[in-house]
């Protein structure tokens, strides 16, 4: 099972250490953030449900490692850590956890391992449109602004407090590099099932660039969006786990 252990390498963290629980359910957090992200998370869940979420190097209490920058060796170093895990899983990841999160899915595919019963993609556009590189360099070039646009919080808390604004622009930065030179390359579609969550007001990932992911997968999902813009989880915690558990019910008996 993947472990917590600081070792500079991509691991998880268990919200609620359920060994006997019958799926996991491993979340990506989104930029700039750690596992905590999806703390809230855990009293939303039934005990058939063990919650983990990356827990990754220069992000969250982790902040002070060397952050991986490169999407392959970040996307392997994941895959390593599942790959002995032998109850059936399920992903969710939210804005740069989504695609972390699916292309952590092609990869087990390509190494012949298990596939999660579920792969649940929040507030992302789908990376072969081709417009992902350019909006993340505005992203960049934009200054408080844009970040609070990522990260939900008012701009002039940064303006303000210059060590909560390096805090908060050293994981942003990083990942912003990550998705920079990630390179999107053609596969054949997946076969996992699809879930498909927005927030209603989310400039970075409207309904229709969300269901673009459909089409990288066998099984087209159409977008369900909740209150709120790109960072709606955070303050709907209830509503997304009772959602996601719905969806997942659809697929597997396990939960």
């Amino acid at each position: 099972m993947p472990t917590a252990t600081l070792t500079g390498l991509p691991t998880f963290r268990s919200y609620t250490e359920r060994d006997g629980a019958a799926l996991r359910l491993y979340c990506f957090p989104p930029s700039g953030f750690g596992p905590g992200f999806f703390a809230d998370w855990a009293g939303h869940l039934p005990s058939t449900v063990d919650l983990f979420a990356a827990y990754l190097p220069g992000r969250g209490s982790r902040r002070d490692e060397p952050a991986i920058t490169d999407a392959r060796a970040l996307i392997k170093g994941i895959a390593d850590a599942l790959a002995t895990d032998d109850r059936p899983f399920a992903f969710f990841g939210h804005s740069l956890g989504a695609l972390v999160a699916f292309e952590t899915a092609r990869r087990l595919r390509r190494l012949g391992q298990r596939m999660p019963e579920l792969l649940a993609l929040s507030a992302f556009p789908a990376p072969h449109d081709g417009q992902l590189q350019g909006e993340v360099a505005s992203w960049l070039l934009g200054g408080i602004e844009r970040f609070s646009t990522l990260v939900g919080a008012p701009a002039r808390r940064f303006a303000e407090d210059p060590d909560l604004l390096a805090a908060t622009c050293r994981p942003l930065v990083a990942d912003a590099l990550l998705v920079l030179q990630y390179e999107h390359h053609e596969e054949a579609p997946l076969d996992t099932p699809l879930a498909l969550y927005g927030g209603q007001s989310d400039p970075i990932a409207p309904a229709h660039r969300l269901a673009a992911w459909n089409d990288l997968v066998t099984l087209p999902a159409t977008p369900h969006l909740f209150p709120g813009g790109h960072q709606y989880p955070r303050h709907a915690a209830a509503p997304v786990a009772a959602r996601l558990l719905a969806d997942l019910r659809a697929v597997t008996h396990v939960v």
